[in-house]
């Protein structure tokens, strides 16, 4: 297995809690330091508290929340399937669902009379329509009127998104190397579809620590590397997933593709001396990586 790799010392101290008045009160100033430090907010994102506008709210990440912790534990080794279903809605008026399962993409549109959300969906071809029963920055529940459903469906979101849609992995601009091409690609068409991809995870990478998400997972997420802490990996073909070889023309297609990663992963590469956050030791190879395939042909 061709691999990149970085061991990463992981130094473990014992906390002893003091009974002294001194000891309680350096413990007490350490949480409100460390509070404060929490408050602190990324000026590459909209932080939607004050957000007045429902459209505005809807443009970001939304997760089922019977979902929302099921990726906790989940790696990309894992055998069984589980349900992530999920939406994530552009102001441009695109949106990606379910990006780790059933992927779609498509159109949608509010309607603020009737408080209702059309979701026009390309591969599955369906149009869905729900009713707004409530929302707020960090929680959206939705009834699925389209079906004549009056089930309640509760969503949870971050409360933020990036100022620039760009930035964000899972808009449908960041993703449409994952939409499989109706005829066989060109050389070039495939070398970009490989390095479109490697430029979604850059941003995954970039969402992660800017975002700081309390879970960081690739599962579901098609790739032809493995990614740990402090390691890049290339996945043996009998690893390979469906997802990704669907990315592709063919899966003689999808080999091809396979083979630049391979000749990509056999360069040298700096990690970053005296780093000790692996999303950023991973993060600043993968940009090494990127940077140099358009020399691997």
């Amino acid at each position: 297995m061709i691999r990149l790799f970085l061991t990463v010392l992981i130094f473990s101290a014992a906390i002893i809690s003091c009974s002294d008045s001194t000891g309680n009160a350096d413990a007490k100033e350490d949480q409100q330091v460390s509070a404060k430090v929490k408050k602190v907010k990324n000026d590459q994102l909209i932080y939607l508290d004050n957000e007045r506008n429902i459209s505005g709210i809807l443009c970001q990440s939304w997760v089922m929340e019977d979902d929302a912790d099921a990726l906790e534990g989940m790696t990309e080794d894992s055998k069984f399937e589980i349900p992530y279903r999920s939406y994530y809605f552009s102001a441009d008026g695109s949106f990606l669902k379910n990006p780790r399962n059933a992927f779609d993409y498509g159109t949608w549109s509010f309607d603020d009379a009737t408080k209702t959300i059309t979701i026009n969906n390309t591969i599955d071809k369906e149009t869905s329509i729900y009713k707004i029963a409530s929302i707020a920055a960090d929680e959206l529940i939705l009834v699925n009127t389209g079906i004549g459903s009056t089930t309640n469906l509760k969503f949870v979101a971050p409360g933020l998104r990036f100022k620039d849609d760009a930035d964000e992995p899972f808009s449908l601009k960041n993703n449409r190397w994952r939409i499989r091409p109706k005829q066989k690609e060109t050389d070039s068409a495939v070398h970009q579809r490989l390095k479109d991809n490697m430029r979604f995870f850059i941003l995954f990478y970039k969402s992660v620590l800017a975002k700081d998400d309390k879970t960081v997972s690739f599962w579901g997420l098609p790739s032809c590397f493995k990614w740990y802490g402090g390691g890049i990996f290339l996945k043996k073909k009998e690893e390979l997933k469906d997802n990704w070889i669907r990315c592709f023309y063919n899966e003689e297609q999808a080999m091809q593709a396979y083979k630049i990663a391979s000749r990509l992963l056999e360069e040298k590469y700096e990690w970053p001396k005296g780093e000790q956050n692996w999303l950023k030791l991973n993060l600043a190879v993968l940009e090494q990586m990127y940077m140099k395939i358009d020399e691997i042909r």
